[in-house]
């Protein structure tokens, strides 16, 4: 076993790892809130391992390019449909997107 192979082995196992510790963190939540902060470390940490480990494992062939190109689209994709869902989930929750009437959030320091 040289040192590629070891880096491949490494680097799928983090990845892996990434996957299942937030699956795990998916079943013990309950708030769909805090749910969706365990699935922003899934599409980052396993979405730059897994092609990296291709990357170290193939080089810069086609499957390579593949590889980086899905990272650059999760990494992408991962804040927008973050977003996406707790602003649908606030709509279903709340019935609308602005804040209720009585709803207290803190003020935003002033930008100076």
């Amino acid at each position: 076993m040289n040192a590629r192979e070891v880096a491949v082995w490494a680097l799928l196992g983090i990845g892996v790892l990434g996957f299942l510790l937030c699956a795990l963190g998916l079943l013990l939540t309950r708030d769909f809130y805090d749910q969706l902060h365990f699935l922003a470390p899934a599409s980052l940490i396993g979405a730059v391992a897994i092609p990296a480990a291709i990357l170290v494992h193939d080089g810069f062939s086609q499957t390579g390019t593949k590889a980086i190109l899905i990272a650059i689209l999760l990494f992408w994709a991962n804040p927008v449909l973050t977003h996406a869902s707790a602003r649908a989930g606030r709509i279903r929750r709340k019935g609308q997107w602005p804040p209720t009437e009585g709803e207290n959030f803190p003020e935003a320091p002033e930008k100076k």
